[in-house]
């Protein structure tokens, strides 16, 4: 087994809980090639180490948390990846987040941390260079995720540890529950956090001290760090990034792309954005910028609410999907209604998407007639109604009462349960509620919500080789704001030219897409085997019968032909038959010979 030259350790961490011991799991260069760190050493786990079926609660079911080999040197952007079996999809997902983290890890001398096992009691545990200790979180068990991350650097006495933790939502298994790094940082589409409640870990903290991470060649990988920097920094877009954050797309997707959700996607027109948007927190909440490891746009926006009922209320806000799911999508016309709504899923631990999906269905079953208030313990949610809101968020964080369990099941088993043509306007893919972008109003996003491993997921790449290029970032651990999405067609040479330099590798550049796409096809292999196929590649029912009624883009419609096309061009571009499912020639191409076996039992179980 060859030993990393650079970039990586050539080992992971391996936690089990059941136990409460550690081991060292080493990983090949070999593998670290083909599968570069984060989200596709993740699904290279997955795909040696289950079965199909896997359940996300089994003891033996893993969370990896992933840096990539980038992280923790100059390149710029680096993020972490969360990847797991999702308990509300049934399949294997990956999330990714920003803060330090990831560079953290690899500070402490290790390529990723792999957690198994069920502690018998609350939990969390510390990784400081080489050594792991394992703490009672009897007290944390019930705290909010800021109060969790507090308790953490008080107990560890350094206010540099970086933290991962869960909040009531996580821990009373709401299936929307996520990850909160760092206080302000979510990872969210993985839905890790009913996992970790499962597995009774109220999360970790990092220290690293010790560890550089190794450089091949020092000055060939400055070189190329350095050019992906410059790009970002001589860049327009990049410009508008560091001003407004994600939180001025707001107003650009609803006056500009007619894409910004609105009231359960009944129509992208919302005047009312002025209200809530960018600029509105530019005038009166965002008090300070903030960044990732070592990243020059500083997107993250930090405020304080000045006056009113929710006075002296420090968060972020809004956050593009965070302002569009609990903004616009639920009718908020006043800023700190709606920052209240978004710092109190962030504090519980829930995933702001797929919680303000679930209550913009639910606004929209309660207009319809399809559920009464006596669904939901007397609630009656409409439009704009911060104080009714607030209650269902704490019912599904708290799993309380007959309509907290019923909530904190999401969109898609709530709908099969209501019935009443309810599926008309249940906003699901693969299961996931969909982020706050219309396809109507902005199609290419289709690809992203349909073809992407986690459905639903706004951010997995817009077009087919988008597709493959975020499944590249996602395991490089770079922000795909401050890399592809500015890099463009340069994007697969500078990558390569910092793997090379980092890692002592001689990749090309149509090396680049051969990886990316062997790490979308193992993704897609694991999804094929639990019965995925082109049918549920699909958006829901309301962006094909629906013409959006009004704003820049009205009476756009998604049709039969823009799935066609969508499909012809992503099965083509990877490899996949007309059912999207990968071929053994395919396979074969990307050194994945050894899957062949499984991919064809599940052709025959699924009649694929």
């Amino acid at each position: 087994m060859a030993t990393p030259k650079g970039g990586n350790f050539g080992k992971v961490l391996e936690i089990d809980l059941s136990k409460l011991t550690y081991k060292t799991r080493p990983v090949s260069d070999e593998i670290l090639q083909q599968y570069i760190g984060g989200r596709g050493l993740g699904a290279y786990y997955a795909l040696t180490e289950y079965k199909a079926g896997k359940n996300a609660f089994d003891e033996n079911a893993f969370v990896f948390v992933g840096p990539g080999p980038l992280s923790g040197t100059m390149a710029v952007s680096h993020r972490t990846c969360f990847v797991n079996i999702s308990p509300l999809t049934g399949r294997l997902n990956h999330s990714e987040c920003g803060a330090h983290i990831a560079s953290e890890i690899k500070f402490a001398g290790w390529d990723g941390i792999y957690i198994k096992g069920k502690a018998k009691k609350p939990t969390w545990f510390t990784v400081v260079n080489d050594k792991v200790e394992f703490k009672d979180a009897s007290r944390m068990w019930g705290k909010t995720t800021d109060e969790a991350h507090e308790m953490m650097i008080k107990e560890m006495k350094d206010p540099e540890i970086r933290t991962a933790v869960i909040g009531p939502a996580g821990e009373n298994g709401a299936l929307q529950a996520n990850v909160i790094v760092e206080r302000f940082r979510a990872a969210s589409r993985s839905n890790t956090g009913p996992v970790f409640g499962d597995k009774k870990l109220k999360g970790f903290a990092v220290r690293g001290t010790k560890y550089a991470v190794p450089v091949a060649d020092n000055a060939k990988f400055l070189a190329a760090a350095r050019t992906g920097k410059e790009i970002n920094i001589a860049g327009e877009a990049w410009e508008g990034l560091k001003r407004w954050g994600t939180g001025g797309l707001m107003e650009l997707k609803h006056f500009l792309h007619g894409s910004l959700i609105t009231k359960n996607f009944q129509t992208t027109w919302y005047p009312d954005v002025v209200k809530i948007g960018g600029e509105e927190a530019a005038r009166t909440f965002w008090k300070r910028h903030s960044s990732c490891t070592n990243c020059p746009a500083h997107c993250l926006k930090l405020g304080v609410i000045r006056d009113g009922k929710y006075k002296g209320l420090v968060a972020e806000s809004p956050e593009y999907e965070s302002g569009g799911l609990l903004g616009s999508n639920l009718g908020m016309t006043k800023f700190d209604e709606m920052t209240a709504l978004i710092e109190a899923c962030d504090a519980y631990g829930l995933d702001n998407i797929s919680t303000g999906g679930t209550l913009g269905f639910l606004t929209e079953a309660m207009e319809k007639g399809a559920i009464k208030p006596a669904d939901l313990d007397g609630l009656k949610p409409k439009w704009g109604d911060c104080d009714t809101y607030m209650a269902m968020i704490r019912k599904i964080a708290l799993r309380e009462g007959k309509a907290g369990k019923f909530m904190a099941q999401g969109v898609a088993r709530m709908s099969k349960q209501i019935g009443k043509g309810s599926d008309a306007y249940a906003n699901v893919v693969k299961g996931r509620e969909l982020a706050a972008h219309d396809p109507r109003g902005d199609k290419i996003r289709a690809y992203s919500y349909t073809m992407g491993t986690n459905g639903g997921d706004h951010h997995e790449g817009q077009g087919s080789k988008a597709l493959a290029m975020t499944a590249m970032a996602d395991s490089l651990c770079s922000c795909s704001f401050t890399s592809m999405l500015i890099w463009g067609a340069n994007t697969d040479k500078i990558v390569t030219d910092m793997l090379n330099g980092l890692c002592g590798w001689n990749m090309k550049p149509e090396d680049y897409w051969t990886t990316a796409k062997r790490i979308m096809t193992a993704e897609r292999l694991l999804n094929v085997r639990e019965g995925i196929s082109s049918k549920d590649d699909r958006l829901p029912k309301r962006f094909f019968t629906e013409k959006l009624p009004a704003g820049p883009k009205k009476d756009a419609i998604f049709t039969a032909e823009d799935q066609k096309k969508m499909e012809a061009d992503t099965y083509g571009f990877f490899g996949w038959d007309a059912k999207g499912i990968p071929t053994e020639a395919t396979l074969k191409a990307y050194g994945m010979d050894a899957f062949i076996g499984e991919l064809n039992a599940a052709k025959k179980k699924y009649n694929l």
